[in-house]
């Protein structure tokens, strides 16, 4: 089943052209099945618009976010952003980017091919005097 009209894969297609490096969209998919399926599916409609993105499956779990108390498990899907070197980036989603989350999975896998970030000076510079780890999460709910 496609999930991207012909449209949206001709402004997605647009829009990855200035990617420079590949990205590996790496799924956990968890025991979800028919889920990460579906992101899958997605995940690979995605990487079919440019020859430098690649999809992989992988079977080992994401370690869990800082603050959860460790008994915990994660059900998943879970893709994990991995640079052309397949070194994780920090980012990742948990459950199939859809709608409003899609534009953000496809700017996120834009930033790591091309490693530009678009933010203004101001927050560039205000994020340069952060001198320690940050954790950052996220979350959205569809309305």
């Amino acid at each position: 089943m496609a999930y991207l009209d012909d449209k949206i894969r001709d402004q997605v297609t647009q829009f990855f052209q200035d990617l420079k490096d590949s990205v590996t969209i790496q799924i956990y998919p968890g025991p979800e099945g028919e889920t990460a399926q579906v992101f899958t599916d997605l995940a690979n409609e995605v990487a079919d618009l440019s020859d430098l993105i690649m999809v992989s499956q992988t079977a080992d779990a994401p370690v869990l976010e800082p603050g959860h108390s460790g008994d915990e498990t994660i059900s998943g899907p879970i893709a994990t952003l991995l640079d052309s070197q397949g070194h994780a980036t920090g980012i990742r989603f948990v459950g199939i980017p859809s709608g409003h989350e899609f534009g953000a999975f496809l700017e996120d896998i834009k930033a790591v091919s091309t490693r530009e970030v678009n933010l203004s000076d101001k927050a560039k510079e205000a994020l340069a005097q952060i001198t320690q780890p940050v954790h950052i999460q996220v979350f959205t709910t569809p309305t």
